[in-house]
């Protein structure tokens, strides 16, 4: 039985719809409206118009994941699933030239990037995106579940479900892995490397799929995009790896604790999100201090953020983690921070940024509060962040600290 959908897309792809495809971007560009959708069919009747304005719209949208999409053949939920060119092309690297299958590929975010380096095959059982990911990527598709496919490459790409697209419901619960984790246990084992795509904020420690494992945890732009499980001959030899994209910078090593800090002083770091979200903050540590990073302790256990002493800071260069000078520790009050402010900086004061964790402070309450203090065009940047030790909140006050490097997260 012919499929409609499938029809339709397939329609889009032609040289004659081209027309349509500019008229529905032009309406989608003017704000969708049911008589603009009525023109849309009225200057094109029996032309598949509600596909296009879905293309049209993911098209608009895919230049934060896409250098030119303005000739790939996606949908907006496809394009949400979708790997981002720089992390697909990062990844894509590490399988090197040897024939891929490329397992519940979507709209191909990943396939692009494997069929340039090499053989890939994509899979999905969902015709009009094994199409797409055939289009998008010049690769040979196959139309069928993943779950009874046959491992015939050597190598294998696996982008598990995580979303009901019947209620748009996006689940990061790993018992909702489509396919589920026997099946992809039982793939992963079948091939001689694979590389499994998670959502970042996977369950800690990283669950088993296979016995000769490692976890990659991808942050895009300063922002936690996703997690690889990488096994067989893809796995490498530290369990972890921190990666930051597009700077191409990695960092591996195995997780480990901070003991807990005594007062609040000296310098505060804050550390890489692909590094917090690892607890690799003592490996980043060793890596800028050498052999010892004892002298690091995290205010409260599972805050994310350590303190070291001033002078062991001084001259160290580091990506994977900025530092504060803390200046005073106050109680969470804005107007009581605002008056030390204003006390210490006088009208010297240029930007105060506020942060927190685990939303300790208002944020927004807070910022308002501190925009009535007078300002100096090039005056000192100061930071408040608000934090929960445990029982206790404080509101810091802090300045940012060189370290020396030109790209600091």
């Amino acid at each position: 039985m012919p499929d409609r959908r499938l029809d339709a897309w397939k329609q889009l792809a032609q040289s004659e719809a081209v027309p349509l495809v500019t008229a529905a971007a032009l309406v989608v560009d003017g704000g969708i409206t049911p008589a603009s959708v009525a023109g849309l069919r009225k200057s094109f009747p029996d032309a598949p118009v509600a596909e296009a304005i879905e293309l049209a719209a993911a098209r608009g949208r895919a230049s934060g994941k896409f250098a030119d999409p303005s000739t790939l053949m996606l949908d907006r939920a496809g394009l949400e699933q979708a790997t981002s060119e720089v992390v697909a092309a990062w990844k894509a690297a590490r399988f090197g030239a040897a024939p891929v299958l490329d397992l519940c590929c979507g709209i191909g975010g990943d396939a692009m990037a494997l069929a340039r380096r090499g053989p890939c095959t994509a899979v999905d059982r969902d015709p009009v995106r094994a199409w797409m990911a055939g289009v998008n990527a010049g690769a040979s598709v196959r139309t069928e579940s993943v779950e009874t496919t046959l491992i015939d490459h050597p190598l294998v790409h696996l982008d598990p479900a995580r979303r009901d697209e019947s209620s748009g419901r996006r689940s990061w619960r790993l018992e909702d892995l489509v396919p589920d984790l026997d099946s992809i246990r039982r793939i992963v084992a079948e091939a001689e490397g694979g590389a499994v795509k998670l959502g970042p904020g996977l369950p800690r420690p990283t669950p088993e799929l296979h016995a000769n494992q490692s976890l990659s945890i991808i942050a895009e732009h300063g922002r936690l995009v996703q997690a690889v499980v990488w096994t067989g001959t893809l796995a490498r030899l530290e369990p972890c790896e921190a990666v930051d994209l597009p700077s191409g910078r990695t960092l591996s090593g195995s997780p480990e604790g901070f003991m807990v800090a005594g007062e609040l002083e000296g310098a505060m770091l804050t550390f890489h999100p692909s590094i917090e979200r690892l607890e690799l903050g003592v490996t980043a540590l060793r890596a800028a201090f050498g052999a010892d990073a004892s002298l690091a302790g995290e205010p409260a256990v599972g805050l994310g953020l350590v303190t070291i002493p001033l002078n062991a800071i001084e001259s160290v260069s580091s990506d994977w983690f900025r530092a504060v000078r803390i200046l005073e520790v106050l109680p969470p009050r804005p107007a009581g921070v605002a008056s030390a402010l204003r006390a210490r900086f006088g009208d010297t004061l240029g930007e105060v940024v506020v942060r927190t964790r685990a939303a300790a402070i208002n944020v927004d309450a807070w910022s308002r509060e501190f925009r009535r203090i007078p300002r100096t065009a090039g005056g000192p940047t100061v930071e408040v962040l608000g934090l929960r030790l445990g029982r206790k909140t404080v509101a810091i006050i802090a300045v940012p600290i060189d370290l020396h490097s030109s790209s600091t997260p």
